[in-house]
């Protein structure tokens, strides 16, 4: 019989023992684990394993310095020949476990043990990529250095690059790129170094554009516009065909106000292509670009006409298709500029209006595109909801991107304030990009969201903000971007609500799925019905009211810009793609005929070209440069309202008159002089001084515009009797009284609902 000597009565069972720790390791109880695995290398001295599993159990307990010692202990011990099969084992038993904390969304965890596969196999492009991968996930992170070296292996060491695995490179730079911090500049120059490994360039192309395209539309933080630049100059680096990184690289240099960087760049964007789509939507940049470069105005108009052309042909060639495409910048874009250019409203809104219908059209199956009524609006209607005798009130919803510290917003606040809210719901439907962390703004909340019976942030694809606002019944949606807004623009497009109204914007925009664009007796002609699609309707006296405008403190003085006190000061106040060269040669007329005038000139623009081209046409005109001023912009509008004070006599554009600059001019009783056409955008001053009650100022003709503006320039009891006349107006003018315009409004769209639900003949 056998006599071999026992075990010591105090030794561990080993397995057992193993097994113990394991589990300790696996159950997040890495005190007991050290327990364990102590046990083990005291008993197993020469089984270098459980120095690896105890190092793991040291880093996950925060122990790091004393998991390096013990896998430092680990080679020292190891065979010269068994170093690498050791390393390798270690590194498996570390991603093991890595991956485990993965499974279980542990991140901290897993971030600290890639922390320590990085440093064992620095030159590893995979354990690299991983690493970051981890990292963007760990929520204890507030900052990632992806200096890593990553790039440098690549380039350096030839193990490396056969070891990528370009598909982990694709998904790591795609999850890097949808970071809420990829647009920092760290990002961009690690994402520089690895475009040329990237499998699918396309691919993260167009992920570079998403991300710079909601970065610039992003208001939760400042934008870093050169950032935004060398992201985009990423993407075309992947993909120099991409027309919308081209298109978005224009959009960002006209937001840096680099408008000479802006032409130039599309200038070669045209030259690149052939495609008629992308001729068009680049013209159109073209166009914007020179605008703002008065002393390019008349680049600004030949382009125009390329583009007008380029339209008509992209017309025609969509009636000639069963199946076409038509782009939403096309239909909001593309004709953006004309009324800058001439008053020719049946002209131009022809092809507006025909350039809407096939939008619509390109989003109906074949087998659905439906032709316009001959009112031009679709003849499809939804099925006609329950009469209003059984609806307790009726829902108005109101649809907008500028519900904000913008012109539409200031002009529109009002009729919250006012609505009947036992007849009616207002539901205001405030377009944004994408949510704001801490919600919406401050002015968006008093004036839209806290007086409304529903409030609603919307983001996303148009058909979601269209089911929503279906899915709040709404009764009447009243528009108040126009194609101002893309994102305004294709929500209505989709019908959302029976009946859509058009109000305020830039004019209507021509959808066949717009009803009623909102109009007064003045600020349409009466044979305007001949070209509008939409049934325009009038509102008896004003189609805007306000009642009145925040003043701050006025930061300009006539000796500021050296100018006498008795002096009589013009001043023109607007945007430089409304500065006609033909208004602003009557302007100079003016000043010509008045002794001891200046013009004050202030507005969007680049600074150096507007300077230039006034100077330029004072020259020819006959007027000493001394006699005018540039302004800069105030940093608010409450400052802006209040310098206006400055000025004896405002001095309107044309074709593009004003319209929140004139509400504000006239409310600070300040005289201004404005030319009337026929299309809309002429017409909004002409109306507005009817509504106030004031016949003076408006011109029929330029030569009517520099004798008012004279006049006024000579008159100073003219002046004097206007300013009192508009001081005392606010007490009785419909310009002025908001509680009185909604009620029109309110009755208004009683009538449209009354219609719709018995149609009879339209009211005009």
């Amino acid at each position: 019989m056998s006599t071999d000597p026992s075990p010591p009565t105090n030794a561990p069972d080993i397995t057992t023992l193993q097994q113990t720790g394991e589990q300790a390791l696996d159950a997040g109880d890495f005190e007991a684990a050290i327990a364990c695995f102590e046990q083990l290398t005291e008993f197993q001295t020469d089984s270098l394993q459980h120095y690896l599993h105890l190092g793991i159990a040291y880093l996950l307990a925060g122990q790091e310095e004393a998991a390096q010692l013990t896998w430092a202990f680990a080679f020292s011990e190891a065979d010269a020949t068994k170093t690498d099969i050791l390393l390798s084992e270690l590194i498996q038993n570390l991603q093991a476990k890595a991956k485990a904390f993965e499974q279980l969304s542990d991140w901290p965890n897993a971030w600290v043990i890639h922390q320590h596969l990085h440093e064992l196999a620095p030159f590893n492009p995979n354990i690299t990529l991983k690493l970051i991968r981890i990292a963007i996930r760990n929520p204890e992170l507030t900052d990632l250095d992806l200096d890593l070296g990553l790039a440098e292996a690549l380039v350096n060491h030839e193990d490396a690059l056969e070891q990528l695995d370009r598909d982990l490179l694709q998904i790591t730079v795609e999850e890097v790129l949808q970071w809420d911090k990829a647009g920092q500049r760290a990002v961009l120059l690690w994402l520089n170094q690895l475009i040329s490994y990237l499998p699918y360039p396309a691919s993260t192309a167009q992920l570079l554009f998403d991300k710079a395209f909601h970065l610039r539309l992003d208001r939760s933080c400042p934008q870093n516009y050169d950032n935004l630049l060398a992201l985009i100059d990423c993407g075309l680096q992947l993909d120099p065909q991409h027309f919308d990184l081209k298109y978005e690289k224009a959009l960002i240099y006209r937001a840096l106000g680099k408008f000479e960087e802006m032409v130039a760049w599309v200038k070669e964007v045209l030259r690149q292509t052939e495609v008629v789509i992308e001729k068009i939507l680049a013209n159109e940049l073209l166009v914007d670009g020179f605008l703002h470069l008065p002393t390019h105005w008349h680049d600004a108009q030949r382009h125009f006409s390329d583009s007008f052309r380029l339209l008509e042909q992209f017309d025609r060639e969509c009636q000639e298709q069963p199946d076409f495409y038509v782009p939403l910048a096309i239909a909001v874009k593309s004709l953006f500029p004309y009324p800058y250019f001439e008053d020719n409203p049946s002209h131009h809104r022809s092809l507006c209006n025909r350039l809407s219908t096939l939008y619509y059209q390109s989003l109906q199956p074949n087998s659905e595109k439906t032709a316009p009524t001959s009112h031009g609006r679709i003849s499809d209607q939804p099925s006609r909801p329950m009469s209003r005798s059984t609806k307790k009130k009726l829902r108005v919803g109101v649809l907008s991107e500028f519900m904000t510290t913008h012109s539409v917003g200031w002009l529109s606040r009002w009729i919250f304030q006012h609505y009947d809210r036992d007849r009616f719901g207002f539901y205001s439907y405030i377009q944004t990009c994408q949510p704001h962390p801490s919600g919406i703004s401050d002015f968006s909340q008093q004036w839209f969201a806290d007086p409304a019976t529903v409030a609603r942030e919307t983001f996303g694809e148009a058909e979601q903000i269209a089911n929503t606002i279906r899915n709040d019944a709404i009764d009447i949606l009243l528009d108040l971007d126009s194609y101002t807004s893309g994102r305004s623009y294709a929500v209505l497009a989709l019908k959302p609500a029976p009946i859509q109204v058009s109000w305020l914007g830039y004019d209507a925009s021509g959808l066949p799925t717009i009803d009623y664009f909102l109009a007064d007796p003045f600020v349409l002609p009466e044979k305007a019905e001949a070209y509008y699609t939409e049934t325009i309707w009038r509102l008896p006296q004003t189609y805007i009211a306000v009642d009145g405008f925040e003043i701050g403190v006025p930061t300009l003085r006539r000796s500021d810009l050296g100018i006498p006190d008795d002096a009589v000061v013009y001043l023109s106040a607007q945007t430089a793609v409304k500065r006609h060269p033909d208004i602003t040669q009557c302007q100079l007329q003016i000043l010509k005929q008045v002794p001891n005038s200046y013009l004050l000139i202030k507005g969007l623009g680049d600074a150096r070209s507007l300077q230039t081209a006034f100077y330029h046409a004072a020259e020819a005109a006959g007027v000493k440069g001394d006699r005018l001023r540039f302004l800069d912009r105030d940093p608010d509008e409450l400052t802006h309202r209040a310098n206006l004070d400055i000025a004896d006599v405002v001095l309107d554009t044309f074709p593009y008159t004003g319209a929140t600059t004139t509400l504000e001019t006239l409310w600070r009783g300040i005289p201004l002089v404005t030319r009337v056409g026929q299309q809309f955008s002429s017409r909004n001053s002409y109306t507005m001084l009817r509504n106030v009650g004031i016949d003076t100022g408006i011109a029929h003709s330029a030569e009517e515009y520099v004798e008012w503006g004279v006049r006024y320039g000579r008159d100073t009891d003219l002046r004097q009797y206007v300013r009192q006349k508009l001081r005392a107006s606010r007490q009785t003018a419909p310009l002025w009284n908001t509680k009185q315009f909604t009620h029109d409004l309110e009755i208004a769209f009683e009538q449209m609902w009354q219609h719709y639900l018995t149609p009879s003949p339209q009211p005009s």
